[in-house]
C-alpha cells in the first residue's frame, strides 16, 4: 500500500503492466550486517566498561547503537522503494538515496536499444538474482541491480517493447485520420471533375447556339 501511493506521485498506476523491485535477500543482507555490528558495538561496550569508568560511557554506546539503527531503517527504505514500472509508453525508474533525495529516470519504449542482465555470483545463482543493464539508443546504459530473475525480466521488456512498438492507439488513430482524409479527398475530387465536365458540356451548348 505504501509503495502504490509513492507510485502515484510519479506514474499512472492504471496503465501499469509490471512493477520489478528488488531481490529478498537483499533485505535479509542488510539485516545480517547490521546486527552484526551491533554486536561488535555491545562487546565492545561490555569490554570497555570492565576497565573503564566513565559515567558518559553507556550514553555514547547508546547513541552509537541507534545511529545504526535509525541508519539501517533508512537504508531498508531506500531498497524497498526502488523500482521499475512498466507501462505502454515505456519504463520509469525511481530510486531513492539516502533520506529525502530521489532520483526519476523515464525511458520510452521506442528509445530502448536492448536490455542485458548478469548474475555474476554463485549466490546470484542461489538466490535467483541479478542485475539488469537498460541501454538506450545513444548508448547510454542505465543500471538495476539486484533485482528477482533478471532474464525474466529483461524478455518481459523487450516483448512489452515489442507489442506496444508494433501498434498503439496514437498511431492507429493517426492512420485512420489519414485514411479518412484520403477517402474526402478522392471524394472531392471526384466532385470536381463532374462539375467541370459539367461546365465544359454547358460552354459546348452555348457555343452551339
Amino acid at each position: 500500500m505504501f509503495r502504490k501511493q509513492i507510485m502515484k506521485k510519479y506514474v499512472d498506476v492504471d496503465t501499469v503492466f509490471h512493477v520489478i523491485w528488488h531481490n529478498w535477500s537483499v533485505f535479509i543482507l542488510l539485516t545480517l550486517r547490521t546486527l552484526l555490528f551491533l554486536l561488535v558495538v555491545y562487546v565492545l561496550f561490555v569490554f570497555l566498561d570492565r576497565y573503564i569508568i566513565w559515567t558518559y560511557l553507556p550514553w555514547i554506546f547508546g547513541v552509537l547503537g541507534i545511529g545504526l539503527f535509525v541508519r539501517y531503517i533508512i537504508d531498508f527504505l531506500n531498497i524497498y522503494l526502488d523500482w521499475l514500472i512498466l507501462s505502454d509508453r515505456g519504463i520509469t525508474m525511481f530510486m531513492r538515496e539516502w533520506l529525502f533525495e530521489y532520483k526519476t529516470d523515464f525511458f520510452e519504449r521506442n528509445k530502448i536499444e536492448m536490455v542485458s542482465h548478469t548474475q555474476n555470483s554463485f549466490w546470484d545463482k542461489i538466490f535467483a538474482r541479478g542485475d539488469l543493464l537498460i541501454t538506450l539508443d545513444h548508448g547510454v546504459e542505465y543500471p538495476f541491480e539486484n533485482i528477482n530473475f533478471p532474464q525474466k525480466q529483461a524478455e518481459k521488456i523487450m516483448k512489452l517493447k515489442t507489442q506496444f512498438g508494433a501498434w498503439s492507439p496514437v498511431e492507429k488513430g493517426v492512420a485512420i485520420a489519414d485514411d479518412k482524409m484520403a477517402i474526402i479527398a478522392e471524394a472531392l475530387s471526384e466532385v470536381v471533375k463532374e462539375y467541370m465536365d459539367k461546365k465544359s458540356s454547358d460552354e459546348e451548348n452555348t457555343d452551339e447556339y
